[in-house]
């Protein structure tokens, strides 16, 4: 097994690791005779303790790749280093005892104990050695700084070299991932799962390569915060409990229940404020980034699903793009004509989602042994509550109490659970979210399957983009349902995994990373002034995301040839 080298720099007082890591693509930018040239570059060692330096650059939209491979003495004693410049296709073995933008982990030593090295027959001298690099000078006026690290002594920056080749490496600060259920403690929000509020207010873009520009944007959207659908819930809670004894916690929490029942009374499923300011939000920080695609009088096409939380998600968001240009050429309609693609389940999907589904009893008997409701039981009631009995009411609160965050009634009752407790309430949320529309193999992943339409209507969009017979912008507002469907079925990473044990289920895919409340899917097509190849760039809750199965250009960009490829086999 080869081993990415993520290696923390280390301070060198203490050898303690600090909070920066390199992440697994560094870029190289190089400065020769005028022209810069940036190469994205992975450092893997392999078991022998020989490190291979892969690269990769676009050059006239062709990505060109290559590799150098330092050998185990080079990596431990090495003194000299390659100056060699990338030719595609190219997979160097450097010679014994040479390096490629990185010191011996010995001639490191030597710098990080304040002593001189010799790299290539010339003297190098610390002037600073700081926790996190070492600053370095050579007899002859070169500059250097060294990674503070004596695993990977990567040369940071590469100053005054006299043969003028000089660089500098940077990457993306790599941050931890969280478990699922590290993520809940940090905001219990999360485990309301598809009630988790959209957590975003800015957007992430790429540059963009040489050449191109962002032509055409094709769109699909989750509607925003609304209410809980099923309004019965509250007071179902409330004749559950009336004949128990209460703590006088338990008093306080069903007098929380009483106000959040009033508060939602009459608006079961529909789109609440903050659910009109998530899609103004989203629709400016797209008008701000785009400009080009709202210009004057252009056009912006624009669909919905019948639901009323979905319309109004749709007028709340180009009403927005109208009022930063009232002279937008807006097309809106909401028809049952248009359901067979924003919103369709096909036969087989409705057949899983029966309520005769055996499944649903597995699910009931996995959440009866996932949660434990027995302390929060004990805090509400002076009664003995049993298991299931306990399980339920437990769940009810927790419908309610996750809604708290996208209706904003001024009152709080996720406090009443621990972040067990939250995480023990999410996974059968996750579970029963995942069997319906993930890539669930007991369900042979019927609800992807049902996005066929959906992946056809924005494949065409793009396709008629590209002949320049489609507006500038096509917006699709519809459900969660369909958007987890339409990921899952695009092969978005995250989103298309295949697990059949049910243990597993949260490992693999979570609901709340996926299609939290006006969660979005952005294509951006991007095209050249001359005959280059449409690229295009996807955006999850506006952040590019990858493709499993295809091999992103540096930024993430994708070849539109290769993505519809990819597509029409599903």
């Amino acid at each position: 097994m080869k081993r990415i080298l993520y290696f923390a720099l280390l301070a060198l007082s203490s050898l303690a690791a600090t909070a920066q890591e390199f992440g697994d693509t560094i870029t190289l930018t190089y400065k020769l005779h005028g022209q810069t040239r940036r190469f994205k570059t992975c450092f893997t060692e392999q078991p022998s303790g020989a490190v291979v330096m892969e690269w990769s650059i676009v050059r006239n939209l062709k990505l060109w790749q290559g590799s150098y491979t330092m050998s185990a003495i080079s990596v431990a004693d090495g003194t000299r280093l390659s100056y060699q410049m990338p030719e595609d296709g190219n997979h160097i073995n450097l010679p014994e005892g040479t390096t490629f933008a990185m010191l011996s982990r010995r001639e490191y030593s030597r710098l990080a104990a304040g002593q001189k090295a010799v790299i290539d027959g010339v003297v190098w001298e610390p002037v600073s050695i700081g926790s996190e690099d070492i600053d370095c000078r050579s007899e002859e006026g070169a500059r250097m700084c060294v990674a503070n690290s004596p695993v990977f002594p990567l040369i940071v920056s590469m100053q005054d070299n006299p043969l003028e080749i000089n660089w500098t490496a940077s990457w993306a600060k790599k941050s931890v991932e969280l478990s699922p259920r590290d993520e809940i403690t940090a905001k219990g929000e999360r485990s309301g799962g598809i009630y988790y509020a959209y957590p975003y207010s800015d957007d992430v873009m790429p540059d963009l390569p040489e050449g191109y520009r962002v032509s055409h944007l094709s769109h699909y959207g989750r509607h925003g915060s609304r209410w809980v659908i099923r309004e019965f819930e509250y007071g179902l809670l409330l004749d559950t409990i009336k004949g128990l004894g209460l703590t006088p916690f338990g008093e306080d929490v069903a007098g929380r229940v009483k106000l959040l029942a009033d508060h939602a009374r009459g608006h079961a499923g529909e789109l609440t404020p903050l659910g009109e300011r998530q899609h103004r939000g989203i629709a400016e920080r797209m008008y701000r980034r785009f400009p080009h695609l709202f210009a004057d009088s252009a056009r912006v096409w624009a669909r919905s699903s019948m639901e009323q939380r979905c319309i109004m998600s749709m007028a709340a968001f180009s009403e927005r793009l109208k009022e930063l240009n009232p002279a937008l050429k807006v097309d809106r309609h909401a028809t049952p004509a248009d359901m067979r693609i924003i919103a369709y389940s096909s036969p087989e999907a409705k057949a899983v989602n029966a309520d005769s589904a055996a499944w649903w009893k597995d699910l009931s008997a996995w959440r009866s042994k996932t949660v434990n409701p027995e302390r929060l039981m004990k805090a509400l009631f002076t009664d003995s509550v049993s298991h299931d009995h306990g399980v339920f009411i437990s769940w009810l609160l927790h419908n309610i109490a996750v809604d708290t965050q996208d209706a904003e009634p001024g009152v709080e009752l996720l406090d009443i659970f621990t972040p067990d407790e939250l995480y023990a309430h999410w996974l059968p949320l996750n579970y029963k979210m995942y069997y319906l529309h993930g890539n669930n193999p007991h369900a042979d992943a019927a609800g992807p399957k049902s996005a066929q339409a959906l992946l056809a209507d924005i494949v065409a969009d793009v396709d008629s983009a590209i002949a320049g017979n489609a507006p500038g912008v096509t917006l699709r507002f519809g459900h969660d349902t369909a958007l987890l469907r339409l990921l899952a079925l695009m092969g978005v990473e995250g989103a298309d995994a295949v697990e059949a044990d049910p243990d597993r289920y949260s490992e693999v895919w979570q609901d709340y990373r996926l299609a939290p409340m006006a969660a979005n899917m952005q294509l951006l097509l991007l095209t050249g002034d001359d005959a280059r190849e449409p690229l295009v760039l996807i955006r999850h809750n506006e952040r590019p995301i990858r493709l499993t199965g295809l091999t992103p250009l540096p930024g993430g960009y994708y070849r539109w040839g290769d993505v519809r490829s990819l597509w029409s086999a599903n």
